[in-house]
Formats: C-alpha cells, structure tokens, sequence
C-alpha cells in the first residue's frame, strides 16, 4: 500500500531488502554526525554508532511486530528510510530520516503530506515521537498541523488528525 503511494520530486517508497542493510547503517550514522565532536577516538565513536544501530533495529522490531520499512529513494537512488506501524488506531510513524545531502529540500514533507492522505481515505489519525532535541524536526511536524499529546524525559509524541 505505502510503495503506491504518488510523491513529488521523484521520490518513491520501496519495501527494504536484506541488500539495504548497509544503506540503513550508514543513514543511521549520519543521523549521529554529533557524536564526533566528543574527545574520544573515532574508532570508539564508529563502535558506539554500531551498538545504537541494532540496538535501535532490535527495539523497534520488539516493540513494532508488524511494522514496515521503506527505502526513500529519489530516482531509484536510496536517499533515506521510513518505518510505518498501520493500526487500527493509527499509521505510526516510527522513524523518519534522510540523508544530510537532501535535507531541508521537502522531502520529508512530501512524505508525511502522502501519509496524511493515506491517513484520510483510512480514517485514523498519523502519530509519531520527536526527540526533544530535534528542534528542526518538531518545528516542521508542527508546521503540518500535529500536535503534542504528550511528553517523556527525552521525546514529545504528535498527533495529527
């Protein structure tokens, strides 16, 4: 259902593979780029990055059964990865990133504007979480009409309805 969904600038969902794994690890680094500004050796810093990418994989698998991942490909080049959870209650949006290369041109927007509309034609609200110090994050989700619902020590969870 979410590989049909029609987006702009070329972009296009696809179902991961086992051969994208790589691809996900390195997205995944670039999402930590932060870590390296710690005095500690790269090396150490690369290990650390390893640890929370199969921890993160491990939990959301644990937490998310029947979620879906999707490659964000813009003209068949792998540019990012989504991963939905489609209840009853509501499309979750477990994780959302792109490469540092195509942030800030849209495209997360355009990708959350189609869940909205798949959201619509299902009748059910799109729900995610934003790590508080994602300011950028939160302000775009903000900016497309979602809204806080609740909050812990480290995330905000949005809703849009």
């Amino acid at each position: 259902m979410f590989t049909d969904i029609s987006l702009p600038f070329g972009l296009a969902l696809c179902a991961v593979k086992s051969q994208d794994l790589e691809f996900t690890e390195i997205l995944f680094a670039s999402t930590r780029e932060y870590l390296y500004q710690m005095p500690v050796p790269k090396s150490q810093i690369d290990f650390l990055i390893k640890q929370q990418f199969l921890l993160q994989q491990t939990s959301y698998a644990a937490a998310f059964p029947s979620a879906e991942t999707f490659i964000v490909a813009l003209h068949s080049t792998p540019v990012g990865k989504i991963i939905v959870n489609n209840t009853r209650e509501s499309l979750h949006v477990i994780d959302i990133a792109l490469m540092t290369n195509v942030r800030g041109k849209g495209f997360g927007s355009a990708i959350l504007r189609a869940l909205k509309k798949v959201a619509i034609q299902q009748s059910r609200p799109v729900r995610l979480a934003v790590d508080q110090q994602n300011s950028r994050a939160k302000k775009l989700y903000l900016e497309l009409g979602f809204v806080p619902i609740e909050s812990s020590a480290t995330h905000d969870t949005l809703l849009w309805n």
